[in-house]
């Protein structure tokens, strides 16, 4: 028996239990809890259902394949050491990454995070290993607040200065 997917009312954040509401509002498709769209009704106008069920199917799809990528605590140590093995310079090196040698610099001192991209590239051209793939399906049960999705709720409240 398969599980459902959880779904989360786009306005307010709140668990939506059963199936929600499909809303145009403003432009934007949401699917709302039943609380939210009583509030919205008169601006909104519902969404037919065959449209949901194809959304919520993608993102079932996506959601269980999503992998992300992770770079280690000590890449600085790792990619300076790397680089002086090969006997390049920081110059010759972010001449190969195709980026400004303050760059390198900063990235050597901890100072600048490489992005996913450019960690890659230092992975290929240095033959180390900086990036950790984490995989999203198996961590259901954790409580990481970087699991955590901004709601339009939440950017009314920053917009208004509650928090």
């Amino acid at each position: 028996m398969q599980k459902e997917a959880e779904n989360y009312c786009e306005l307010c954040g709140s668990v939506i239990h059963g199936k929600g509401i499909t809303v145009n509002y403003e432009g934007s498709t949401i699917t709302i809890c039943p609380a939210c769209y009583s509030k919205i009704k008169s601006h909104a106008k519902i969404v037919e259902n065959k449209k949901q069920n194809t959304v919520q199917s993608r993102q079932t799809k996506k959601t269980q394949t999503e992998t992300i990528w992770e770079i280690v605590d000590d890449y600085p140590k790792i990619i300076k050491e790397a680089r002086e093995s090969h006997g390049m310079s920081t110059k010759e090196l972010a001449q190969k990454l195709k980026v400004q040698e303050n760059i390198v610099k900063r990235i050597e001192t901890g100072k600048l995070k490489p992005t996913i991209q450019l960690a890659k590239d230092l992975e290929r051209i240095l033959s180390i290993k900086i990036l950790v793939k984490i995989d999203e399906s198996n961590d259901n049960n954790s409580n990481n607040i970087n699991n955590y999705e901004l709601t339009l709720g939440d950017i009314i409240n920053i917009r208004e200065g509650r928090k």
